[in-house]
């Protein structure tokens, strides 16, 4: 806060369920791995079983794409009020229990 009397903005782009990324698709070390060997998903069998636990979470029904968190930067440049602000990209999982 203390930079906005210079009209220096500070936001920060939060993307969640970036699945396609190595976190998560990695083949070896992935969390959608990792979860199925660890049996945190009651009844997965697959690998594809644990990613549509995890996209089932999402109000969008998908994980976060490129696209979004370019849009979310966008707005965040684009837009001359707002600051100090974490700009959630989540397809609305944060929302649900």
């Amino acid at each position: 806060m203390e930079l906005a009397p210079y009209n220096i903005k500070v936001n920060a782009i939060c993307p969640g369920n970036y699945y396609d990324g190595p976190l998560w698709s990695d083949p070896e070390r992935g969390l959608f791995v990792q979860y199925l060997r660890a049996g945190k998903v009651p009844g997965a069998k697959t690998i594809e079983d644990v990613k549509n636990f995890y996209l089932s979470k999402s109000l969008i029904k998908r994980g976060c794409l490129p696209s979004d968190v370019a849009k979310a930067i966008f707005y965040a440049v684009e837009q001359t009020y707002e600051t100090g602000q974490a700009i959630a990209v989540t397809g609305g999982q944060v929302m649900l229990r």
